[in-house]
């Protein structure tokens, strides 16, 4: 198919109306019970990171807590705008979250030996910058989980492994496994509080579709056909084996191999910085006409070849891109950068001196 930008009219634009349910007297009961178990992710408390001497977030907290310092102080808001400036085209928003008052950084004060600002190298913030943007979390809401797989479903082939990098809360990888009859569904997250709170969101799904299939009024067999909530026909094995189909790994995305994949699903609005990478393993690692799908950047890599691009406000609140893998493997790395992002330094910099003078109650 030619790429295309689509301006769809039969999108969902906000969630159909909910009502719990109550007894389970079909299998779309079940389904829809289970849909509702994985919803309100975004919600969820963020944990600040663990300021121990063997946290792996170590060499984020030092610099995070030197930034946070010199946000902190009126008369220190000049010099951190300064340091900021040069790394705007790796920054997400107008100041880092992580620094912000709800940020992910402890309130605590700064382990001994934790450096300066000063002593801190361009170098350094600019990478703690693109690690802090991966910090960020966001979710889709149903109804453009329901979009986004009634968009996907066409060019999917029967099977095939569904694997999202970045999983938070393991919406996306639940929401997959009961739409669609993915032989497997997996999720990759770095951190470990939402790897945890995945864990626990499937042990409840797990738990209510046992209990939704034993309250059935006949038992729903292995080979009973079952129309998914997509529409596609399976068997009654994608209920039954809905354990086996799901896999949630505490890791870092570039350390996962996505060899076998058929979908990479990625939130990339907060992978801005990260894009070229990403693309790049990819491209290493797909199989021809194996699928990707990102939000708000594009892939700019000759590996892949835009199918579908979804303006913000249709599909989703932001914009959805579907590609596909073409073309023979690729051992080594485009050279060329792909993803530029910079924006206006000055418009920047006012939008910065508010924000800090309301959080700090002080002119800068």
């Amino acid at each position: 198919m030619d790429s295309t930008t689509l301006q769809p009219t039969t999108f969902r634009t906000e969630n159909r109306p909910t009502v719990a349910v109550q007894r389970f007297r079909q299998p779309a009961d079940i389904f829809e019970a289970l849909f509702q178990s994985v919803q309100g992710g975004e919600a969820h408390a963020r944990p600040t990171l663990e300021l121990a001497p063997e946290s792996p977030f170590l060499p984020f907290l030092e610099i995070g807590f030197a930034l946070r310092a010199r946000m902190e102080k009126p008369e220190h808001h000049d010099y951190l705008l300064q340091r900021l400036r040069p790394h705007l085209s790796v920054m997400i928003g107008t100041l880092p979250a992580s620094i912000l008052p709800m940020g992910m950084l402890p309130k605590l004060a700064p382990l001994p030996g934790f450096r300066e600002l000063e002593d801190i190298s361009d170098d350094e913030i600019h990478h703690w910058l693109i690690q802090e943007g991966g910090l960020i979390y966001g979710e889709m809401q149903r109804f453009e989980l329901e979009n986004y797989f009634d968009a996907i479903k066409p060019f999917l082939p029967p099977g095939g492994v569904m694997v999202d990098l970045g999983s938070g809360l393991g919406k996306v990888v639940m929401t997959a496994a009961l739409t669609l009859p993915f032989v497997r569904c997996i999720g990759v997250e770095l951190l470990n509080y939402r790897h945890r709170l995945a864990q626990e969101r499937l042990v409840r799904l797990l738990t209510l579709a046992r209990q939704g299939l034993a309250a059935l009024p006949g038992a729903l067999t292995l080979e009973t056909p079952l129309r998914l909530p997509s529409g596609v026909m399976a068997t009654g094995r994608h209920l039954l084996d809905l354990g086996s189909r799901i896999l949630f790994l505490e890791n870092d995305m570039f350390k996962v191999d996505v060899r076998g994949a058929s979908l990479v699903f990625l939130y990339s609005t907060c992978f801005g910085p990260l894009m070229d990478a990403i693309s790049d393993k990819l491209a290493r690692e797909l199989p021809e006409g194996a699928l990707v799908s990102t939000t708000t950047y594009p892939i700019k890599h000759p590996a892949f070849r835009l199918l579908q691009s979804h303006a913000p406000g249709t599909l989703s609140w932001t914009s959805v891109m579907i590609y596909q893998r073409i073309g023979p493997e690729m051992a080594q790395p485009a050279s060329e950068a792909r993803y530029l992002h910079q924006p206006d330094a000055d418009a920047w910099e006012i939008r910065a001196r508010e924000d800090l003078a309301d959080m700090t109650g002080g002119g800068t």
